[in-house]
């Protein structure tokens, strides 16, 4: 499978933290969950990829589909992104954004765009300023997808959303990936949404990546003893360890 992002030996210096990406592909087509403490560098990375900031060290590569590295300005044309916020003018109406949008992104699909709200029953003509959290976050959803992008990028996607939003979050990204092809990195804290959307993931701590890999495999390698302890790379434990038992291995100081 080809490349989407290639991270050749990156590193970014901020002040007294630096993140440290050694060389790591993301497949077109891959779903990776970013899982990391706060402060562990996961912000940063999507920062740098997105090009907001450039690393200190090493180079990221790219591509497009036919594996040709674009120029930055270009490429952003093909990149979908959410932060944890709906980063846009309080007085805006999704009206009003979709004709912005539409400007800004050749391949824009107001349809599209639209149907999505209707789905997230979002009134179009409702200002920014008088949504909820949950409805800012479904209307970046919406704002991003409607461009059909190569590679979508978001940051907490299903923060502030109950538990019925959060799993029509996540089929539909589900189905983006699975009938587009549509390269998705996500980060989470919510480990369940991890197990149902992923396919592989990393675990950030302190700016280092300690573990990646596709959920499958990095669960094959790790076992779980009668007394509840990881084994790594052991035939011996009576069931395969979850990303539970991951996460509190590799980021809940559980090393014994």
């Amino acid at each position: 499978m080809d490349p989407h992002l290639r991270f050749d030996n990156v590193e970014k210096q901020r002040d007294r933290f630096t993140l440290r990406i050694p060389d790591i592909e993301i497949n077109q087509g891959d779903v990776l969950g970013v899982i990391g403490n706060n402060g562990a560098g996961k912000s940063t990375m999507i920062q740098l990829v997105l090009g907001l900031i450039l690393q200190t060290k090493g180079t990221i590569f790219r591509y497009a589909g036919e594996k040709v590295e674009n120029t930055l300005h270009e490429w952003k044309k093909d990149v979908g992104f959410v932060f944890d916020d709906l980063s846009v003018y309080d007085d805006l109406n999704m009206k009003l954004l979709s004709k912005f949008l539409g400007e800004v992104y050749p391949t824009w699909e107001e349809s599209y765009f639209f149907s999505l709200l209707e789905q997230f029953h979002i009134d179009p003509k409702k200002k920014v300023k008088n949504f909820s959290r949950g409805m800012r976050m479904k209307a970046g959803i919406a704002s991003a997808l409607a461009h059909r992008p190569k590679l979508l990028i978001l940051d907490e996607p299903t923060s502030g959303l109950d538990t019925k939003s959060r799993k029509q979050m996540i089929r539909l990204l589900k189905e983006t990936n699975e009938k587009e092809g549509t390269t998705v990195i996500f980060s989470s804290h919510i480990l369940a949404d991890m197990e149902q959307l992923a396919t592989s993931v990393w675990f950030m701590d302190e700016g280092e990546i300690l573990l990646h890999g596709s959920i499958d495999e990095l669960r094959a390698n790790h076992a779980v003893d009668g007394n509840g302890r990881i084994q790594v790379n052991s035939q011996e434990g009576v069931k395969q360890a979850t990303l539970d038992d991951l996460h509190d291995y590799y980021l809940g100081g559980d090393t014994e």
